[in-house]
């Protein structure tokens, strides 16, 4: 299982990926052929995000596919437009992506809080008109692994709502990228489709 989190920049991107099975952390900073080696080897794994139904796992996608991803960043949070509407590619690239933003959304920094955890932002601007400085890297980077481990503790903190999720999809036989489905209409389709064969 793989918690990550990605940080978008005019001119740098990076990501943070926690991998829980290896125990090992990864950080890969502008480096689109290290991130597609990376996916390569973990695609069938299960990847962990806070909102990354709506924004991380197109973030990944788009560097996959080469696109900017500043301009898919900002199709989803300047135009607030769906991620999915950016490219049919997205739907090329196989992700067994989990969310572990509650429904209805509360966000990362508030749920850091009622966990009474410290809330850390980021002294970088994010839209800074320059490319990074080393230590405005390592300020990211900084930043991102927190968020990461946050999102690690708000899993533990629901992992109820997984294990659940994790047996549905074993029981009826669907496939794990059924865990990034947030509509249950999506979840009752595929059943009514089991039901029928």
């Amino acid at each position: 299982m793989l918690f990550y989190d990605f940080e978008i920049f005019i001119y740098d991107w990076l990501v943070v990926i926690l991998d829980m099975d290896a125990r090992k952390e990864h950080v890969i900073i502008n480096d689109p052929d290290q991130l597609k080696a990376f996916y390569e080897a973990h695609k069938d794994d299960i990847w962990v995000g806070f909102n990354s139904r709506d924004y991380d796992q197109y973030i990944l996608k788009s560097i996959l596919l080469d696109f900017n991803p500043k301009e898919v960043n900002d199709w989803i949070i300047v135009k607030d437009k769906p991620g999915w509407r950016f490219s049919n590619l997205f739907w090329q690239i196989p992700l067994n992506n989990y969310d572990v933003m509650p429904n209805p959304p509360i966000g990362l920094k508030t749920m850091e809080g009622m966990m009474g955890n410290d809330i850390k932002e980021t002294s970088v601007p994010f839209d800074i008109q320059r490319n990074l400085t080393p230590a405005e890297i390592a300020e990211t980077v900084k930043y991102c692994r927190h968020d990461v481990e946050q999102t690690v503790e708000v899993f533990l903190e629901r992992k109820s709502e997984f294990d659940a999720m994790m047996q549905m999809c074993q029981v009826f036989k669907m496939p794990l990228s059924y865990l990034g489905k947030n509509s249950l209409s999506t979840w009752k389709g595929w059943l009514r489709i089991e039901q029928q064969t």
